[in-house]
């Protein structure tokens, strides 16, 4: 705690002057209150260091921009009437109900300070200390006490939605539902969608004359399949213009986390195991039959600007390349790929059934709002990327540098056609 007593040391300064002027009733008089001031001020600082606080936050487990509620109970256990202020200064969120602050009369009861607040960026957000400031009689003296309680709040990435990723070379497992275009089950019909370069007896004819597009029976899968998903929150090693890109990346780090744990929830609905890796301030890998534990690595991960050599993303698909198979697909999701990636993404790709690489520098449109016209200009290096990635389709890379008026997937949609062509 701390103390100012100032002005009750002026003022008891001033009583002893009197005594050397002149002795009378009114100096007995400023004596005894000056005792009483100095008596009361024993008594208020012992009923401020018995104050019980409590402060719960509720829920600890949140999505971005989901509401937290904030309750702090202190209670006077003195007979002794405090005139109080406190000061939640609480965390990085934003407050979207209530007051961080409140002031009063606390005798012998509780006094509630309760607030909701929201938290735009993901990871794990600590609270700080609650400040009590009490007030003596007249303002001759203050105390404060700064109160250090454990309060955390984990916060999620909000979950991209993921319409459709199509999957290649499986093996089959009896009784598993999947998502690929072999080993349909054809007696079990989950939906109609609109037809592309598939085969004739697909066609679902009434849906079709209903609609009057071509549109053709989805089927349900059975099999397994194993993803592989490398998500990069560094910045690569021998980008230009780092200081410039290291302020971007921040912002990537948020979009990264959204992509990847779409695709983490959207294989999990399907039954498709996903191996997670995340290159940050060091390598996180998950692999568990929930999706909650690839959450909490998403969200706790925070991305350097200048990795190590174990943590750059091509030096971590070489020493897994012999873990990946024909039955493997690979989702990448990095903010730039730099001339030394590109080899390691052909050798990847000569030995797994899928590639799909998404950049995201400028992050990407959610696919619930409505499209728009951007006009940013691309710097050099992202158009040099954009040329380089015609090259990784040719050998059948689905690699996409994501606009910030694209979605996900639109990427998806559209590269898949691309690859058909090949």
């Amino acid at each position: 705690m701390r103390y100012s007593v100032s002005s009750l040391v002026v003022f008891t300064i001033l009583t002893i002057i009197l005594a050397f002027i002149a002795l009378g009733p009114f100096f007995f008089f400023l004596l005894t209150v000056d005792i009483f001031f100095w008596i009361y001020f024993f008594f208020v600082r012992k009923a401020v260091k018995s104050l019980e606080v409590r402060s719960t936050v509720f829920p600890s487990r949140v999505f971005t921009d989901d509401e937290v509620k904030c309750e702090t109970k202190i209670k006077n256990m003195s007979n002794v009437p405090l005139l109080i202020e406190i000061n939640d200064l609480s965390s990085d969120g934003y407050l979207v109900f209530g007051n961080k602050e409140m002031s009063g009369l606390l005798e012998n009861e509780i006094m509630t300070l309760s607030y909701t607040m929201k938290f735009r960026t993901r990871g794990e957000h600590s609270f700080n200390d609650i400040k009590i400031h009490v007030n003596g009689f007249l303002k001759l003296f203050s105390i404060d006490r700064n109160v250090s309680l454990e309060r955390k709040i984990l916060v999620f990435p909000q979950i991209l939605p993921i319409e459709k990723m199509n999957m290649q070379l499986i093996d089959p497992v009896s009784g598993r539902k999947t998502d690929f275009k072999i080993l349909e089950d054809s007696s079990r019909i989950v939906g109609v969608r609109e037809y592309y370069n598939e085969p004739f007896q697909k066609i679902h004819w009434k849906a079709s004359a209903h609609t009057g597009e071509l549109m053709v029976k989805e089927y349900e899968y059975t099999g397994s399949s194993r993803v592989i998903m490398y998500v990069d929150y560094n910045l690569p090693e021998g980008i230009y213009a780092r200081n410039v890109w290291a302020h971007i990346r921040k912002d990537y780090e948020e979009y990264a986390s959204m992509a990847a744990s779409g695709f983490v929830k959207y294989f999990y609905d399907r039954g498709i195991p996903v191996n997670l890796k995340v290159m940050a301030d060091k390598v996180y890998t998950v692999k568990d039959k929930d999706y909650i534990p690839y959450l909490e690595v998403l969200a706790r991960a925070r991305g350097i600007d200048d990795p190590s050599e174990s943590l750059l993303l091509q030096n971590n698909i070489t020493s897994d390349i012999f873990s990946m198979s024909r039955t493997s697909t690979i989702i990448i999701i990095s903010i730039y790929l730099t001339d030394e990636i590109i080899p390691k993404l052909l050798m990847a790709r000569s030995r797994v059934a899928q590639l799909n690489v998404f950049v995201i520098p400028y992050g990407f449109r959610m696919p619930y709002e409505k499209k728009y016209d951007t006009y940013s200009v691309l710097p050099s290096e992202i158009k040099r990327l954009k040329d380089r990635s015609a090259v990784l389709i040719e050998n059948n890379v689905m690699i996409h540098v994501l606009l910030d008026n694209e979605s996900f997937d639109e990427a998806i949609k559209r590269y898949e056609k691309t690859m058909d062509t090949f």
